[in-house]
């Protein structure tokens, strides 16, 4: 059940990431309003689907000792809080904006400033999950003293 919805998830995101590269498209090229709408409806809804990518590595932290695995946890926790948080503020910071000065929203300069930060939230939440994913083997080897 758990591999389905991870499956579901993940499937979940790539299509979310095709469908926000296809209304950046329709957004720079043909300039309409279906693509400014299909762009500002998928961010949210891709931030949600990484934020449960985050809790779902989140409740997986490694109690092997006492001090290393915690550091591992710290620092996954800390990495994608702050990167999430960044994300956040600068999401509702535009939407705040167009809601002061309507039309900020449609500025394709927006857009692709927006595009690019979207896509480093992603990749640092994906790089925090491999570091986390690799320092946890590490210790484990470390602890038991086996290969992978």
């Amino acid at each position: 059940m758990q591999r389905n919805k991870n499956l579901i998830r993940n499937i979940g995101i790539v299509l979310l990431n095709v469908f926000m590269v296809v209304s950046l498209v329709f957004v720079l090229i043909l300039k309409n309003d279906y693509g400014y709408n299909l762009y500002w409806v998928i961010t949210p809804f891709l931030m949600v689907l990484v934020l449960m990518v985050i809790g779902r590595w989140s409740v997986r932290g490694l109690n092997v000792d006492k001090e290393e695995s915690r550091v591992i946890q710290r620092s996954f926790d800390d990495t994608t809080v702050v990167s999430t948080l960044i994300y956040g503020v600068i999401y509702l910071t535009i939407q705040f904006i167009d809601y002061v000065k309507k039309g900020i929203i449609n500025n394709p300069i927006i857009i692709i400033v927006f595009f690019v930060v979207m896509v480093a939230y992603e990749l640092v939440t994906y790089l925090a999950i491999y570091v986390a994913k690799r320092d946890t083997a590490i210790l484990l080897e470390k602890t038991y003293n086996k290969k992978k």
